[in-house]
């Protein structure tokens, strides 16, 4: 491991942690092996640093190389999609076009235009974000979901796309976008990036979401860098107000509070328990008058290792950051296009073309035998063949 990298983890375990054994604690990895890190005898994993970077809110970039990256402007529109974004929308076109053609993909019901976005006076974006929460997370609770919160964001997309026809995937992005929103005709779009930071993913996704439900993305709109809070472009303040309200529903915060109030415990058992960063948290909280402004200032600033300290909880992070990291397929359009092959209707290339893999590759992994033996169509020696073109 370079010296570097274990200078800079060094420098992080003396501004969070009062001894070497404590942070060994805070951020579950075995003193043993936090000892033979820091000595140069093991590596660290790329598990080990994510959690030591969110302990000391800090990147693994900046951990593995030192450098910090410029902020990006908050005055910046939103770039527009690139040729590397451009050519993965065009798979999910083609995907969307021959499902068309097939008759087995209608453009989906139009979106009713929400009465927060027709009110007048005109209300404030961040309001009108909070307002098209309520009947999203209506719908996601109709699904047959017990609430948003209980969630993992993986279950959530599955929600969302029953909910509201969409395709949902997860996987790299390019240009390390945090999400891309797409009416694309035949269908709707929610693409979101890969990441060790599996809260932002999960505020991405809600983030994206509240551009789809408020008529944002009829074309694609890609987001940079989701900066909640900081952002001065209206639609932005209203996709975050939208996620705010849609991953901590007010009614699923008093569930957890049980009419308590805001304590050290209780403020870690909501970040854990709604699967939420502690900064967005607080500014929930703050923003409904459960904690007065220097209190979401020092709860804000807690690390998400610190909400997750008791073992269950400690589990339970290190889940999410392993599935943040996992990519996702939108299941309900690879299911229709492989129906489509299966019933003889259309070809491998569809599904393919969308997968990003080669036909033959993809044609190999589903007639394959599982045990290595001979493909459909061969017999051995002697045999009489079971089946001939």
């Amino acid at each position: 491991m370079d010296e570097g990298v274990i200078d800079r983890v060094r420098a992080v375990i003396t501004r969070v942690s009062p001894s070497q054994a404590a942070f060994s604690e805070l951020v579950g990895i075995s003193p043993d092996k936090l000892s033979k890190s820091l000595t140069a005898v093991r590596r660290f994993t790329s598990l080990e640093l994510a959690l030591i970077a969110d302990a000391g809110d800090v990147s693994v970039d900046w951990l593995l190389t030192g450098r910090v990256r410029e902020p990006v402007a908050a005055a910046a529109a939103e770039p527009p999609p690139g040729d590397a974004v451009r050519a993965l929308l065009d798979r999910y076109a083609a995907a969307y076009d021959t499902l068309r053609r097939l008759g087995r993909r209608e453009r989906p019901p139009a979106l009713a235009v929400p009465p927060a976005l027709t009110a007048l006076p005109p209300l404030p974006p961040g309001l009108q974000g909070r307002e098209l929460a309520g009947p999203a997370v209506a719908a996601v609770r109709a699904t047959g979901a017990g609430g948003v919160g209980c969630l993992d964001t993986g279950e959530l997309a599955d929600a969302i796309e029953r909910a509201y026809a969409v395709d949902v995937a997860f996987g790299p992005l390019p240009g390390g976008a945090d999400a891309v929103a797409w009416h694309a005709g035949p269908g709707r779009l929610l693409l979101c990036g890969s990441t060790s930071q599996w809260s932002r993913q999960r505020f991405a996704l809600a983030h994206a979401l509240g551009h789809l439900l408020a008529g944002d993305a009829e074309q694609p709109l890609v987001d940079h860098r989701v900066a909640p809070g900081r952002q001065r472009a209206a639609v932005e303040a209203r996709a975050d107000g939208f996620a705010s309200a849609f991953l901590m529903p007010y009614d699923e915060i008093h569930a957890h509070l049980d009419g308590g109030p805001v304590t050290g415990e209780s403020f870690a058992a909501l970040v854990s328990g709604l699967r939420v960063s502690p900064g967005a948290m607080a500014a929930r909280l703050r923003a409904l008058g459960l904690l007065d402004a220097a209190a979401a200032d020092d709860l804000g600033r807690w690390t998400a290792a610190r909400c997750h300290a008791t073992p269950r909880r400690r589990a339970a992070l290190v889940s999410r950051l392993a599935a943040a990291r996992t990519p996702r397929l939108p299941a309900r359009l690879v299911a229709d296009l492989f129906a489509a092959y299966a019933d003889g209707a259309a070809t491998l290339v569809p599904l393919a073309g969308l997968l990003g893999i080669e036909v033959d590759e993809l044609f190999a992994a589903l007639v394959a035998e599982p045990d290595g033996g001979p493909p459909p169509g061969h017999h051995a020696c002697g045999e009489e063949p079971a089946f001939l073109p």
